[in-house]
C-alpha cells in the first residue's frame, strides 16, 4: 500500500514483489474483484470510497483527508469528543443501512453458507432464523478501522470492503461492534476493552435510519460468532510468532477474549 499525490494505492499480493505481484494472475482477480465490489457499494452509497481506477493488481483510490476513525475514538476524552464519537458511529451505521438496502443490484453475489463455514456451531433455533432470514449484503471488511474522515466532503467515508457476500445484517452489525470493542488489541495496546458506546443505541441508529427490524437473537449468536473467528485468526497468528512473542502474547490473548466473551454474555439482547 502507498500513497502519492492524492491518490491511494493497493497492490494485491502473495510475494515479497510487488513489481512481480502487479503483473501476477491471481493478485490481479482478486483486485479486479475488489474493485467491481467498490464500484457497487459506491452507487448504493456516497460515503463509500470509490476506486479510481484499476491497474493491473493495483486498485487506486482517492486518498482520503484523514483522520482514521480508530484512533478518533480511541482519544475521545471530553464532551466535544463525545459529540463527534455520537456523530461518527451514527454515520457508520447509515452506511451500513444503504449498503444493506440494495436488492436487484446484487442478486447475483454468492450466498454465505453459515451452516458449514461459520466459527461457531448454530443451534436449531438459530439455524432456522437463518434459514428464514432475508438476505442482505454482507461485507466482510465493515469495521471501525476501514472508516476514515475526508475534510473536502466533512464526512467519514467507508474504504476496503474485503469480501462481500449475500448474508445476514445481524452478522455485519456484530462483526463491527467487535471491532469496536477489539480497537485496543494488538502490539502496544492496552489489554482492556474499549466500552465507550451503547449496544442500543447503534442498534437503534440503524433501525432508524433504515426502518428495518433487526432479529435480537441472531445479533447475539453473530457477536459469539465473531469473537469465536477472531480468537481463531489471532491463535493462528500467535503460532506463527517466535517462542518469545508467543510467551507474551498467549496470556495477553487470553486475557482478551475472557473479556470479549464475557461483555457478550452481559450484553444479550
Amino acid at each position: 500500500m502507498a500513497s502519492s499525490a492524492g491518490w491511494f494505492y493497493k497492490i494485491f499480493r502473495r510475494s515479497d514483489d510487488p513489481a512481480r505481484d502487479w503483473l501476477d494472475s491471481s493478485c490481479i482477480e482478486k483486485a479486479s474483484r475488489e474493485y467491481a465490489d467498490t464500484l457497487l457499494l459506491g452507487r448504493l452509497s456516497g460515503r463509500v470510497c470509490m476506486p479510481a481506477r484499476l491497474d493491473h493488481a493495483c486498485v487506486v483510490y482517492p486518498q482520503l483527508s484523514g483522520p482514521d476513525m480508530r484512533p478518533m475514538l480511541q482519544q475521545a476524552r471530553d464532551p466535544a469528543d463525545a459529540r463527534r464519537r455520537t456523530v461518527a458511529l451514527g454515520e457508520a451505521m447509515a452506511v451500513l443501512v444503504q449498503l444493506h438496502g440494495a436488492r436487484r443490484e446484487v442478486s447475483n453475489y454468492p450466498v454465505k453458507d453459515y451452516l458449514h463455514n461459520g466459527y461457531l456451531a448454530p443451534d436449531a433455533d438459530v439455524a432456522r432464523r437463518i434459514a428464514e432470514r432475508e438476505r442482505t449484503l454482507f461485507i466482510g471488511g465493515f469495521e471501525v478501522r476501514n472508516f476514515r474522515f475526508d475534510r473536502h466532503r466533512d464526512g467519514w467515508f467507508f474504504f476496503d470492503p474485503q469480501h462481500v457476500f449475500l448474508g445476514m445484517p445481524e452478522d455485519d452489525l456484530a462483526r463491527f461492534v467487535v471491532s469496536l470493542l477489539m480497537i485496543n488489541w494488538g502490539q502496544g495496546g492496552s489489554v482492556r476493552l474499549w466500552q465507550d458506546f451503547d449496544l442500543r443505541d447503534l442498534l437503534a441508529a440503524y433501525e432508524n435510519a433504515g426502518a428495518r427490524s433487526l432479529d435480537r437473537i441472531l445479533l447475539n449468536y453473530f457477536l459469539r460468532e465473531t469473537i469465536a473467528m477472531r480468537k481463531r485468526f489471532a491463535e493462528k497468528a500467535l503460532r506463527n510468532m517466535s517462542t518469545a512473542k508467543r510467551a507474551l502474547g498467549r496470556p495477553y490473548l487470553a486475557a482478551y477474549f475472557m473479556q470479549l466473551n464475557h461483555w457478550a454474555a452481559h450484553h444479550e439482547l
